[in-house]
């Protein structure tokens, strides 16, 4: 009975100071300063678009090779001549580059610089770039990152996210009573949730997902058995 009980209070403080670790973690200010924000658009060719690649269809006109000076050319085979090299060239002008895709591929790079403030090596975080209206200040937009690079304490990077979504799904409808009404205008905030120490140890937003951490460090773990 009295290892019993004391089995119960050894459970009873580990918990105890469970609890307190997680609140610290919980109320430690952000390891992080964030410097700049940024999303941009951009349009890409396939990747298996090579603007380089030269058709062989068995006709190439080299500019640098010349008749030969001691040759006798005949002027109606000079014009003959003339004719097919013009018309040789107009045909390998045409098949030199391949046709540029009708259709590009639109992506969108979110990005965040950031600085470790904190004392610790930082291995990874997980953060969200959010939109919200300017006027309503109503969230229009969430994405959500893991970003992993080692930073060591006061140095800087910039963690870059490559999505195929907008910044906001919403559509402005037309307004016929007011055409020149300005477009909606939006206000994106980074949200840092967790922050993955070289320890293992981990800051956790306080308003992130409990689980958020153990997702970081299980993705990190991945990538370095890879």
């Amino acid at each position: 009975m009295l290892l019993r009980r004391l089995i119960l209070l050894s459970a009873f403080l580990a918990a105890i100071n469970c609890g307190a670790f997680a609140q610290q973690q919980n109320e430690a200010a952000l390891p992080l300063e964030i410097l700049k924000l940024k999303w941009e658009k951009q349009t890409q060719l396939p990747r298996n678009f090579d603007p380089s690649t030269i058709p062989m269809n068995g006709v190439f006109n080299d500019s640098n090779v010349r008749a030969t000076v001691n040759s006798v050319i005949n002027p109606a085979d000079a014009t003959r001549t003339a004719t097919r090299n013009q018309s040789n060239a107009e045909t390998s002008s045409v098949a030199v580059f391949p046709a540029t895709p009708g259709r590009l591929r639109v992506v969108y790079i979110y990005s965040m610089r950031v600085k470790n403030v904190g004392q610790k090596q930082i291995d990874g975080v997980a953060w969200d770039y959010v939109f919200v209206d300017a006027v309503t200040s109503k969230e229009v937009g969430r994405h959500q990152f893991l970003s992993f690079e080692t930073l060591e304490s006061e140095k800087t990077t910039t963690f870059t996210s490559q999505l195929r979504s907008p910044p906001t799904r919403l559509v402005q409808t037309a307004n016929t009573n007011n055409p020149s009404k300005e477009r909606p205008r939006y206000i994106g905030k980074a949200i840092i949730q967790c922050v993955l120490y070289a320890d293992d140890t981990a800051w956790l937003g306080p308003q992130a997902p409990t689980d958020i951490c153990a997702l970081l460090k299980t993705q990190r773990d991945l990538r370095k058995k890879k």
